[in-house]
């Protein structure tokens, strides 16, 4: 028994016994972590080039599906993709929850990570309208030299209030969220 109650001491066991997890394990779960907040990060302060790269394989597999319409996101080109629909966005807030990890091997693990996507937009009145996703992130990612990196990642997206609107206004950087906009 846990002298903390409320920590679940399965969640820090290995799969296939008794041991308790190794510092190597606890250090990938983190690092792992750290690649998956780092693609909300790009999303939300339009660092797509400069961030995705890193964070997922060359020609990664992205397939979201949000309720019943599908967008392949892709690498390489699905950082375009992206940032048309973020460009569309004077701001973004990707909300992920810590993922369940799964090791298939030392170099394989599979994640699942609740996501709530908030999308802000400015239409052309100048009224705003929001775009609320909510889903998970069912990951594959692999260990490279440089760090973990996204090999697939299947969205599904569980609810939706709200709409996204094509013709918003533009926002092609972060906006200064000292000032009006």
């Amino acid at each position: 028994m846990s002298a903390y109650p409320w920590v679940a001491v399965d969640a820090i066991r290995f799969q296939d016994g008794e041991g308790m997890m190794s510092r190597n394990r606890i250090e990938d779960e983190l690092a792992i972590t750290r690649t998956i907040q780092l693609v909300a990060r790009a999303y939300d302060h339009k660092r797509h080039r400069e961030l995705l790269p890193r964070l997922f394989e060359e020609n990664a597999r992205q397939h979201y599906y949000f309720l019943g319409q599908f967008v392949d996101f892709s690498m390489p080109g699905g950082i375009e993709i992206a940032e048309a629909y973020h460009r569309r966005c004077c701001s973004t807030q990707h909300l992920c929850s810590p993922p369940v990890i799964d090791f298939q091997s030392d170099d394989v693990a599979h994640t699942t990570t609740t996501v709530h996507a908030v999308h802000v937009q400015v239409l052309q009145d100048g009224t705003r309208s929001n775009w609320l996703l909510g889903g998970y992130y069912h990951d594959v990612l692999v260990r490279h030299p440089e760090g973990w990196r996204i090999r697939e990642r299947t969205a599904f997206g569980t609810y939706e209030e709200g709409r996204f609107h094509e013709d918003a206004r533009l926002f092609p950087t972060l906006v200064d969220y000292t000032k009006p906009f």
